[in-house]
């Protein structure tokens, strides 16, 4: 039952609880269950007059189906749907008397309205809600094919969005390396001015490298459907709960037909009928043969319609009500079992679903991670080492002499060049596999033995998206900025941290000044401090700062 309300619910509130089965549902219930009571009405006046009402109520629950769809509040749908129900639960009866008098045909006694309207009650409920969870859930598999059709074929095409990507970004890094080589400066102004470009090339890299690549067109629910997949097992309803809600549903019919102790003599019947049908299906040998399960309950449960009606003639029933019970506690059921069996199958398309999206992410993530650290060794170069080149060249130079622009453009050269190969340069491989500290530590616990072929050992040693080992890479250097030289101290450690993550208040690290911040898949602890400058007088590299208030050390 706790599978089946989550269901019920979204099909009550969903804004599709009308749909054309809901029409179906109401001829049939019509027909069959809520046919002309009164004996002296032959088949064909009872079918006639019960489709004559069927399209009186159609005409409402049309109407419901235009205020639903209508309606953005979900509150207001299920108040809508729960008031056509109360509605027509209330309405059918005199309409049903008043068709049957035009016809010059009987009607049942005045007496037993309020009994009448209460059964309406009941089995329109169950029989509309249900028939509207069926559909919505199948509704639900089908849109969640659709899309998990459309992450696999998006998932397929990743090797040609790495591809993409990877061209993207070396014509960025080329374009930037271009701008350094065929710079045309001649004044301090000009200099000024290429500083400005080569920034904004260096955050464009870095937003490249933030970015992942494009995940193709977007998600729709009503593209072609993916193929049908093989129907899963029977699923049986919890044992008791079609005989709990058979006997609730012919509680206010049995009321005004049958003396008490034979109404409670019918549900003991019904309920012991019914478990002993649910607990057939559910022995320990059919645990694992779903084929077997589902035959023994279809069996069972139609032998179950059958005592009930049985038991129902020998109380007096009349024979066309009474064989109700063939038909109405089988289909009652069945359609517990397949509503519990779609749920399942809704949750089961929805876990592959997610579990697709997210193995698309990994494969253009691991796809795109060496080109997008080589998006940030790029953007790197541009913002230290070029944008700072030409900082600390206007700084310098107010009035820049020819072979002084000569020097700076012959730097630029440079860096030009290691542009043009930031891409190719290989990253390098971790120094031993990545498991091995697992295996150390749980052979602490208990006794670990390891299989490890080459190839997976290989893995381990050159994936940087499996090697996960405790390494870092402290990088120095040394800037000359207009507050005089400084030294730039970067600790990168594989793994980003979370995004809360901060350094313990009051650590060493923290009093020196020093950020702890997340650069891709790396974390970054960095600082910055003051230095004399003689010690850093020859060969300084500017490196341009943004300063974000933090007060500089002296190193």
């Amino acid at each position: 039952m706790i599978t089946l309300w989550p269901a019920v619910r979204r099909a009550v509130t969903g804004g599709h609880f009308v749909t054309a089965w809901t029409f179906a549902a109401v001829l049939v219930v019509s027909v069959t269950l809520l046919a002309p009571l009164p004996v002296g009405l032959s088949v064909l006046q009872r079918a006639l007059v019960g489709a004559a009402g069927a399209a009186g109520i159609s005409v409402v629950w049309a109407g419901v189906a235009l205020i639903e769809r209508a309606a953005s509040d979900p509150r207001v749908r299920a108040a809508v749907i729960v008031s056509a129900l109360v509605l027509i639960a209330a309405a059918r009866p005199p309409l049903q008397d008043a068709l049957s008098r035009l016809g010059g045909l009987p009607v049942p006694p005045p007496t037993d309205a309020p009994l009448r309207t209460l059964t309406n009650l009941v089995v329109w409920t169950i029989s509309l809600i249900g028939a509207a969870t069926l559909v919505d859930a199948a509704r639900s598999i089908r849109e969640t094919n659709a899309l998990l059709a459309q992450v696999l074929a998006q998932w397929e095409g990743s090797a040609a969005r790495v591809r993409d990507y990877a061209a993207a970004a070396r014509a960025d890094i080329l374009a930037a390396a271009d701008l350094l080589n065929t710079a045309r400066f001649e004044t301090t102004a000009d200099v000024r001015a290429l500083a400005v470009d080569v920034r904004a090339h260096a955050h464009r890299l870095d937003e490249r490298a933030a970015a992942p690549p494009a995940p193709g067109d977007p998600l729709d629910a009503q593209a072609p459907r993916a193929p049908r997949r093989r129907a899963s097992p029977l699923r049986l309803p919890p044992p008791g709960l079609a005989a709990g809600v058979y006997a609730l549903a012919v509680l206010p019919y049995a009321l005004r037909s049958v003396a008490p102790i034979d109404l409670v003599v019918g549900f003991c019947v019904a309920l012991l009928a019914g478990g002993a049908a649910d607990l057939a299906a559910r022995l320990p040998s059919l645990r694992r043969r779903p084929r077997a399960r589902g035959a023994l309950f279809v069996a069972t449960t139609l032998l179950a319609g059958l005592t009930l009606a049985a038991v129902a003639v020998g109380q007096g029933v009349p024979l066309a009500a009474a064989a109700l019970a063939v038909l109405a506690y089988p289909a009652l059921a069945f359609a517990l079992a397949a509503g519990r069996s779609t749920a399942h199958a809704l949750r089961v398309e929805r876990r592959r679903l997610s579990g697709a999206v997210a193995a698309r992410g990994r494969a253009d993530d691991l796809g795109t991670r060496r080109v997008r650290a080589a998006l940030r060794r790029a953007a790197g170069l541009l913002h230290a080492d070029a944008q700072g080149a030409a900082v600390q060249f206007a700084l310098r130079h107010p009035d820049a002499a020819p072979a002084d622009v000569a020097v700076l453009a012959a730097d630029l050269h440079m860096l030009s060049e290691q542009l043009r190969t930031v891409l190719d340069r290989p990253t390098a491989p971790a120094a031993a596999d990545s498991l091995g500290p697992v295996l150390q530590t749980w052979g602490a616990a208990m006794p670990v033995s390891a299989d490890v072929s080459d190839a997976a050992s290989a893995a381990l040693r050159t994936d940087s998206a499996l090697a996960r080992e405790r390494t870092a890479r402290v990088e120095l250097r040394v800037a000359a900025t207009a507050g005089g030289p400084r030294l730039r101290v970067r600790i990168v450690s594989p793994g980003a941290p979370s995004p809360h993550a901060r350094l313990r208040p009051g650590s060493h690290a923290e009093r020196l000044g020093a950020r702890l911040t997340a650069e891709g898949a790396d974390a970054v602890l960095e600082a910055v401090f003051a230095v004399d400058d003689a010690a850093a007088a020859a060969g300084s590299v500017v490196c341009a700062e943004h300063s974000d208030g933090t007060p500089e050390r002296r190193a």
